[in-house]
């Protein structure tokens, strides 16, 4: 299990693999060798989410193990997809929703996504915003989007959960 110690909501950050991260949605191996590297759930949606977009995201800063947590966000329409361009490893974060649809943070998981790697997250995955550790980093991001708004739903936390490494497998 992830969680070192539920009193503090610390979590260690693990690597990421396809099957780690099945129940939140999908992993691309973007370095398959593959010519055309078929990304499944990246147009999941409602019939309400009419309106696919396709952007590059551009993030400046780096951040650093241990990381804080403050707030999580979802999306109830669309799956979101993020495919990095120039190769930096970056920090995935996930949890479920409880009964309520609020963040289960006992089912909180962190990974270290290598550059070879984009992600997928389900329709109501919560996750935090994207984090690199190597900046500045390039996303080519896919998410579809509803004419009445309330198509990103942002949740702060009680407490900050703090992800922490506790190997090597972030040399």
């Amino acid at each position: 299990m992830a969680v070192v110690d539920t009193s503090s909501l610390e979590f260690v950050i693990e690597p990421l693999t396809a099957q780690a991260f099945k129940p939140f949605g999908q992993v691309t191996d973007i370095a398959s060798g593959e010519r055309r590297n078929r990304i499944a759930g990246a147009y999941e949606r409602t019939v309400q989410a009419n309106e696919p977009r396709l952007w590059i995201s551009t993030v400046l800063n780096a951040v650093h193990l241990p990381l804080s947590i403050q707030k999580l966000e979802r999306h109830p329409y669309s799956a979101q997809s993020f495919m990095p361009i120039n190769g930096c490893a970056y920090v995935v974060v996930v949890c479920q929703s409880d009964g309520l649809g609020q963040p289960e943070l006992a089912s909180l998981r962190g990974f270290i996504a290598t550059p070879g790697q984009g992600v997928t997250y389900s329709r109501n995955v919560w996750h935090h915003g994207l984090s690199v550790l190597q900046a500045p980093a390039y996303f080519v991001v896919c998410m579809s989007f509803t004419a009445e708004g309330g198509d990103d739903i942002f949740m702060p936390l009680g407490v900050p959960v703090q992800l922490v490494s506790k190997g090597a497998h972030l040399e």
